[in-house]
């Protein structure tokens, strides 16, 4: 493999990207694959330090040291004879201009501008495809909306399809640790970059960019500001509801105005699932989709699960017209996790049955704090209430491990079912619907559903948010009335998970997370019915036939 650096594209406005081609030895008439990616194309990845100064370890794939992530797929996509092209971000790396949140004001037309070039190179046959994951899933998508003509199929993995939803305030509840330490961990990407051996070629164009970043410093703080701007991150934390800000932002809402060919993949657990998940849903072409299982691995002789095989032979279809099966057979492949296998379904969402479990207090009394409330199939015709008292002054804590959720029951209403007698098989989106007063004008619901294991481990499968005042929707946020029962829905992220016989299944109710999320400043004392008038329950939605194992 070879690699052509820092090649500086022509957008329409006149600014340059900086693109690596990674291409076979020998040259010949090749289809392209696009990746763009606002995380520096040339950097090595180091574990992200969280708002507690400790590294982070649960993160949605497993990275060696020194890997930059957004390179995994280059050389097997070069190896199976694509031109891999890589593309710093506008003003991030060694491109020029101004970065936006993921360029969707400044330059929403770049990835259109890359495609088209691409396809004009001589040894390219006219045919582009575009790829990459997080950042670079949600440059597909800007891409894919503005038509490029030489644009034939795209692989995003793990993006959100709406910001607001699936990113930034999950039921309208901030998230805390992630946004903001994304965001600011942009400084870095944004910043005037070392340009390294001045013998090298392109040294002058790199050093450029590093004298205009430099003096675009000047100017912000020549004009009051802060130097590296990040003006959007306080802008969007102040759209608190779902306004027109975010309805222009939003893949979803634009989903039928492509039909591009599209591989959707993203792994449970991940702040993206939901988006990967309802993109895939919502898109109207041909499409495929694949979920593993991230931070919650632990077989790890599987794989990627087939995952870059299915990338190589989704290109090669829809860019070099192989004669193929990737359209043949299954829709998606899922991880199970509890059966720890993947399998093979032929939709999704998978035809479930929405079972509830109601929620009630122990039969040692009421539920108060640690591990003591229970589910059940049917309501209790009376029962005595929960209650969740709130301080802002000391939020119940995230866990750190994803595997045992424990220190964060004890500071919160916990809801087990007994110990099941067979294996149960959960895949799709929960729900927790909560009949509840509060004495105060908002509550945060924070809810984490979890598999216990015989040993007492709590493992997470995923969590979900409501913020009382959005119990109507999140447009209009409004105060809640003290003394009043509200029927607050909460959505569980998706999960696809087997509860086996021997274990248990548990919801907990919070009304803090931090700093998953940000916390609730009202002070509030909130009681929660689960009796027949007010039956609180927590809906699965339950597959009860068997799935087959991957490739069978």
């Amino acid at each position: 493999m070879e690699v052509d650096k820092d090649q500086f594209v022509p957008m329409r406005d006149g600014v340059h990207l900086a693109v690596d081609i990674y291409r076979p030895d020998q040259l010949s008439r090749h289809a392209a694959v696009l990746i763009i990616t606002p995380y520096k194309k040339d950097a090595q990845f180091d574990m992200p330090i969280g708002s507690d100064g400790r590294r982070m370890t649960a993160l949605p794939i497993v990275i060696p040291p020194g890997v930059n992530p957004m390179l995994l797929s280059v050389r097997p996509m070069v190896d199976a004879g694509f031109v891999v092209a890589v593309a710093d971000a506008r003003g991030t790396g060694f491109s020029e201009g101004n970065y936006d949140y993921y360029n969707l004001v400044e330059g929403p037309f770049d990835g259109y501008d890359l495609v088209e070039w691409l396809a004009e190179q001589p040894w390219c046959d006219g045919n582009v495809g575009i790829t990459g994951g997080s950042a670079a899933a949600i440059s597909c998508y800007t891409t894919a909306l503005t038509h490029p003509p030489h644009l034939r199929a795209m692989a995003p993995n793990m993006h959100p399809a709406d910001f607001y939803t699936d990113q930034w305030r999950i039921g309208g509840v901030f998230r805390y640790e992630n946004r903001i330490g994304w965001a600011t961990s942009q400084y870095g990407n944004i910043s005037p970059i070392d340009p390294g051996d001045p013998e090298s070629p392109g040294y002058e164009r790199r050093r450029a960019v590093y004298e205009a970043r430099f003096d675009q410093w000047y100017q912000r703080i020549a004009a009051g500001q802060n130097p590296a701007n990040l003006d959007w991150l306080t802008e969007m934390y102040q759209h608190d509801a779902y306004d027109d800000f975010w309805r222009s932002r939003s893949f979803l809402r634009r989903a039928q105005e492509t039909a591009l060919p599209t591989l959707h993949s993203g792994v449970w657990y991940d702040h993206f699932v939901r988006g990967t998940l309802s993109s895939h849903e919502a898109s109207e072409g041909p499409k495929r989709l694949f979920v593993g299982p991230g931070s919650l691995a632990i077989r790890p002789e599987l794989g990627d699960g087939g995952l870059t095989a299915l990338q190589i032979a989704w290109f090669d279809h829809f860019l070099r017209g192989a004669k193929n099966d990737v359209l043949a057979g299954p829709q998606a492949r899922l991880y199970l996790l509890g059966d720890e296998r993947y399998v093979d379904v032929p939709s999704w969402p998978v035809p479930a049955v929405a079972t509830r479990f109601h929620l009630a207090s122990s039969a040692d009394g009421p539920v108060g704090s640690g591990i003591d409330g229970v589910l059940l199939a049917v309501p209790r015709a009376s029962d005595t209430s929960s209650l969740l008292k709130h301080d802002p002054a000391n939020p119940n804590r995230t866990p750190p491990d994803p595997a045992d959720q424990r220190s964060f029951e004890e500071g919160c209403l916990t809801f087990s079912s007994a110990v099941l007698e067979a294996d149960l098989t959960v895949v799709g989106t929960p729900r927790l619907v909560l009949h509840a007063t509060t004495d105060a004008p908002d509550v945060d619901f924070c809810v984490r559903l979890c598999d216990v294991f015989p040993d007492g481990r709590s493992r997470l499968l995923n969590t979900g948010a409501l913020k009382g005042s959005h119990v109507d929707g999140d447009e209009h946020p409004t105060a809640l009335v003290a003394g009043q029962v509200y029927e607050f829905d909460i959505e569980i992220w998706p999960t696809a998970n087997v509860f086996r016989a021997g274990h248990r299944i548990r919801v907990d109710v919070s009304t803090s997370d931090f700093p998953f999320f940000e916390v609730n400043q009202h002070p509030s004392n909130t009681e929660v019915f689960h009796d027949s008038g007010r039956p609180s329950h927590l809906l699965l939605p339950v597959v009860e036939s068997p799935l087959p194992a991957a490739g069978a």
